[in-house]
């Protein structure tokens, strides 16, 4: 049997690059990933190799089922495993699965006595399985079915519980697999959703240099530079994303599973994460709060994205920032059902933004900070050129929002998590709210 495409072993392909504190990491992460047409006969015995079991219960949603469910379910039973499997039912209107503690229960309830787990899926069944893993305590590993976001390789989940966007620690997969005939066939939407899940790095990198400067949050050059290496192939030919050229979409899920070891690695989401991400949570928490729908969080991430970049862009202009207003508003009225618990973490990241202009204001620190960022950042027309040319989600219309949602949306995002991002340095400086609009004008029409 010839080996797939791309056997890539991610331990060895990170001691050839690592040789700071994220060597100690290297064991948390995905085994291989595998990406070529008989990917997944090479997943059945690759995962039981590293993982020693016998048994596997197999889970997708009816979409993820018809395009490689009965591939993996032939390939396990090819190589022996005792093979179960479970279809993740749609929502009552008939909506894709989400995942929040609703699906999770439902799925508690209902699953078989097994040795481990398979996803046949991406972002959410990712997410389930990887959560059902970590509470089992039992190996799993993924088959994507489409590149549309990092968290392949990332042993952090991203639920929704009681309506709030919420993060925890779990474990990576022992093995990722994908076909490049799958990841092809994927809906635009979906992949286009990947690559503005991945171009947020420059400026969720930012965010994680500011920390490291202002709180002494540990900070890894050589885990920073992971994702820049295959930036290019994606960055540099989006028009490959949207005509489903072979290798722009090879290196654009490289890039995601190499993000999602990032995450891993540091043992945080800081390195693929930053106030853009808090922008497509908060619009998902509104969603849950008034009952419509929302977009994919890629789309919404990418959207992010350019604003992010574009409020960078004027922070760094700013030779003397204001802060003598600075402070972290809460609006009980925004937050409706969800406001309790959302406060609590507010108050944490309004303490947080004390000690942060507190810092600020010593002479020097503005200028050293504008120094550390200005490496990292890139243009916002490089975002936008990038999402547009691929096809993507680049204004707020095409992720179904207004303007007045946006808006409010980013004034409130910093409350959702105590890390300080671009978006608390805007609010602290005072460009924000007031720039909003006129980033919204610039960027996003």
């Amino acid at each position: 049997m010839n080996r797939p495409l791309c056997p890539m072993n991610l331990p060895e392909y990170m001691k050839m690059r690592l040789r700071g504190p994220a060597v100690a990491r290297i064991s948390e992460l995905p085994r291989a990933f595998l990406y070529g047409h008989d990917a997944a006969s090479h997943l059945a015995e690759d995962f039981r190799t590293h993982s020693h079991m016998s048994s596997v219960l197999v889970f997708f949603d009816q979409r993820t089922r018809a395009v490689a469910g009965e591939t993996c379910l032939d390939a396990l039973q090819a190589s022996g495993w005792t093979v179960l499997e479970y279809l993740i039912p749609d929502g009552p209107d008939g909506s894709p699965p989400v995942c929040d503690d609703v699906t999770m229960s439902r799925l508690r309830s209902a699953l078989p006595t097994v040795d481990a787990y398979l996803a046949v899926g991406s972002g959410v069944i990712n997410d389930l399985v990887k959560w059902l893993a970590a509470e089992a305590r039992k190996p799993y590993a993924v088959f994507a079915t489409a590149a549309s976001m990092n968290g392949f390789a990332a042993a952090n989940v991203a639920p929704a519980i009681n309506g709030i966007k919420s993060l925890f620690r779990a474990k990576a997969p022992i093995v990722i697999a994908a076909d490049p005939a799958v990841i092809a066939s994927a809906p635009s939407r979906l992949t286009t959703a990947g690559l503005g899940d991945v171009l947020a790095k420059p400026v969720s990198t930012s965010d994680w240099v500011m920390n490291h400067q202002l709180f002494a949050e540990p900070y890894s050059e050589e885990v920073a530079a992971i994702i820049t290496e295959v930036e290019p192939t994606y960055l540099d030919h989006p028009a490959g994303i949207k005509a489903k050229d072979p290798a722009t979409l090879r290196g654009l899920l490289e890039a995601l599973v190499l993000s999602g070891c990032a995450m891993t690695l540091q043992g945080s989401s800081l390195p693929a994460s930053g106030g853009e991400h808090l922008i497509s949570h908060t619009l998902d928490m509104q969603a849950y709060i008034t009952g419509r729908g929302h977009d994919l969080h890629g789309r919404q991430v990418g959207v992010a994205t350019i604003f992010a970049a574009a409020l960078y862009d004027r922070l760094l202009r700013l030779e003397t920032p204001d802060f003598t207003r600075a402070a972290l508003h809460f609006d009980a009225a925004y937050w409706g059902p969800l406001a309790a618990r959302v406060r609590e973490q507010h108050d944490l990241a309004a303490t947080r933004m004390a000690a942060a202009v507190a810092i600020l204001r010593r002479p020097g620190a503005w200028d050293e900070l504008r120094a550390n960022l200005r490496p990292c950042l890139r243009s916002p027309a490089v975002f936008k050129r990038c999402l547009a040319s691929a096809g993507g989600a680049h204004r707020l219309e095409d992720i179904g929002s207004t303007r007045e949602d946006f808006f409010h949306a980013v004034c409130n995002a910093a409350s959702i998590r105590e890390r300080f991002t671009s978006l608390s340095l805007g609010l602290a400086a005072g460009l924000l709210p007031a720039a909003i609009d006129e980033i919204i004008d610039e960027w996003l029409m």
